[in-house]
Order: structure tokens, then sequence, then C-alpha cells
């Protein structure tokens, strides 16, 4: 029975396996390395348990924070949220981006919503 080991997260690090009977393929007994695009969600470093690894962050909710780069550059602010798998926190009023919203019900209009984007915490 020839089998394939395929390295994606997605498989989860099982093997597998194609019967012989059913192979339209020639298959030879070197070993050969598979790789695909990955989505973008599925870029993030894994352990091998395929769960993300988690960045040690130097900040906590609740911290008041300064700016150093970007046109936000110099404000101060307060953190909101942190994503330890990609070492970015949400900064209160900062960042801020205009997201437009559809209206969920018939003869109810639309609104344009400013919402907090995230930021790379450095340092």
């Amino acid at each position: 029975m020839a089998s394939l080991s395929l390295t994606s997260n997605s498989f989860f690090g099982q093997r597998v396996s194609f019967p012989l009977s059913h192979s339209p393929v020639k298959i030879t007994d070197k070993q050969c390395q598979i790789s695909m695009k990955l989505k973008r969600w599925e870029r993030k470093e894994c352990k091998p348990n395929s769960l993300p690894v988690l960045h040690k962050m130097h900040v906590k909710v609740g911290d008041t924070v300064k700016v150093i780069s970007g046109h936000e550059k110099s404000k101060i602010g307060e953190i909101t949220r942190l994503f330890k798998h990609n070492s970015t926190v949400i900064v209160k009023d900062m960042n801020l981006k205009t997201k437009h919203m559809k209206s969920r019900e018939q003869g109810e209009p639309g609104q344009i919503v400013k919402k907090s984007m995230q930021l790379h915490a450095n340092g």
C-alpha cells in the first residue's frame, strides 16, 4: 500500500493512504515534497499540535500606551483588546476605520460606523 504524507495544518499531521488497485499514476519508491499556497488564515505559526503559537506580550488590557509610528504617531490611548497569536492590540479611539453597514431590515437605513482596528505591538 502506498502512502503519501502531506504537510498542512488542515490534515493535522495525519498520513493519507491511497489503495494500489485504483491508482492511475505510476508509484515510485522516491519520496517527494508537496507544496501548496496557504490561505491567509493558515499562515499562522503553529505548534506540533496545530494550535497557534501565542507570543508573550509585554502589555495587558487596560494599559496606557503611546503610538510610536504611523499616522497616529505620539498619540496616547488605552488598550481594549489583545491578540497574542499575531502580536497586535486594539487601542481605544486609535486607528479608526469607517465601515459601511447595510440595513438589516427593510425600510431601515444603512449606517456608517467608525471602528478601532489593530495596531502591531512592538518593543
